[in-house]
Parts: structure tokens; C-alpha cells; sequence
């Protein structure tokens, strides 16, 4: 069985191939390991191995490991909230993530908005965006993205930098492609409509059944879990 280290390696080697075939730079891929129902050993060493963005689903999951890996030293880590947040959870993950990835109202973005304002800081937001519409699963629908985008850009403690989406799960990772062309084409089009690049820079979509073909669509953060770790235990 692949260590992590290898399996990191194997991913890498993947980006590359990829951002070759779509004409990119590799360096505009963040490479974040999603770390649902993993342990602190598996992050440590996905760490060790050079992984410095790492995503997680649930808070308290996230603040057990946070807690634990700054306790070993590890406090460098570059945190994501990847999963859907509930308002009451806010206040937790506000000071220390670099990324909320799962803004689906304008209840939570003033949420977020109000918890940033306390502590001075401004926190980087994702809209998240329902493409194939499952009911579900959470995000906006692609014509509330608009809307919502505006209504976001008005808050002064949060900055907008792009757009989230989970396609449905599909052994063909072709079956993703229309739906990543769909949200890069979405937030082309907000940007058309008047919403700064850098509202729109950046793209987290793909994880690890079709991180190559979400690359080769304009993905800035893909989302790898077992392609990283193995299969979960």
C-alpha cells in the first residue's frame, strides 16, 4: 500500500500533467488535503510531505486537530472550512481559517461578517454553488450567484475570492467536466457583469475522482482526500 508520501507524490506528478494539457502554471493549484475522519499522524505526515492547506467538514473536528497539531508544533497550517457552517458555528473557525469555502446565504455572510468585524480581520469567502441542483446537497443555485455575489462585496469584513462546488459522485470522472465548465463559465460571467477579477480568482472544485479534470477546467484549490490518504477507515 502507498504511504502518504508517495500518494502525495503520485498527485503532484497529476497536477503537473494537467496543468500541462490545459496550458496552466502549477503553481496556480493549491493542492489542499480534506481531512474529514482523518488522523492527526495522516495530516502530520501529509505536512512533513509539503501540504500546507488543509480542509475540514465539521468545526470541532477541525478545532480537535487544529488544538493537537498546534500542541506539536504545527501551527503554520494554512486552515480551510470546507463543509456546510451553520451560524452558530462561526465564532470558532473566524480567527484562524485562511478560507471559508460554503457561503450558501446572506444569513451567514453577515454572520461571518459581524464575528470578523469583533476581531478586526477580514475573512476570505467562497460562495458555494449547487450545479447540478441536488437536493442534497447545500449552495446557491448558478442564477442566485449574482445576487448573492453583490450583496457579499458590501460587507466590509469579508472578501469575496470565488466559487465552491461539489459535483455529484460518479465512477467517470468526464461526468464532472460539464458541471466545472459550468461554474468557471459562472464566475467569467460575474466578473462580466462588474465584480472585480480578484472576486473571481479563485475556483475549489474537485476532489480526488476527478481532481485532474477540474484542473483542466480552471480549478485554483482542489479538494484530495483519499487521493492522498487511502481509502478511509
Amino acid at each position: 500500500m502507498p504511504t502518504v508520501v508517495e500518494r502525495i507524490a503520485e498527485a503532484r506528478e497529476n497536477v503537473e500533467r494537467a496543468c500541462e494539457r490545459a496550458g496552466r502554471e502549477v503553481e496556480d493549484v493549491t493542492i489542499m488535503a480534506a481531512t474529514k475522519g482523518r488522523s492527526v499522524p495522516e495530516i502530520v505526515a501529509a505536512v512533513e510531505a509539503g501540504i500546507s492547506d488543509v480542509g475540514e467538514n465539521y468545526v470541532q473536528e477541525l478545532l480537535d486537530k487544529k488544538g493537537e497539531l498546534d500542541e506539536a508544533g504545527y501551527s503554520e497550517i494554512c486552515w480551510h472550512t470546507i463543509g456546510h457552517l451553520q451560524r452558530n458555528k462561526v465564532r470558532y473557525v473566524v480567527p484562524f481559517c485562511s478560507r471559508i469555502h460554503s457561503v450558501e446565504s446572506m444569513r451567514l455572510a453577515q454572520e461571518i461578517d459581524k464575528r470578523a468585524a469583533r476581531i478586526d480581520r477580514v475573512q476570505a469567502v467562497l460562495l458555494e454553488v449547487n450545479i447540478a441542483g441536488e437536493e442534497s446537497k447545500f449552495g446557491i443555485a448558478p442564477e442566485q450567484a449574482a445576487q448573492l455575489a453583490e450583496q457579499v462585496m458590501e460587507l466590509e469584513h469579508l472578501q469575496l475570492r470565488g466559487l465552491m462546488t461539489m459535483p455529484p459522485y460518479t465512477n467517470n470522472s468526464e461526468d464532472s467536466r460539464p458541471l466545472f465548465k459550468v461554474l468557471r463559465d459562472l464566475a467569467e460571467q460575474l466578473v462580466s457583469l462588474g465584480l472585480p477579477n480578484e472576486a473571481m480568482s479563485e475556483l475549489s472544485m474537485g476532489m480526488s475522482g476527478d481532481y485532474q479534470v477540474a484542473i483542466e477546467e480552471g480549478a485554483t484549490t482542489i479538494r484530495l482526500g483519499t487521493a492522498l490518504f487511502g481509502p478511509g477507515r
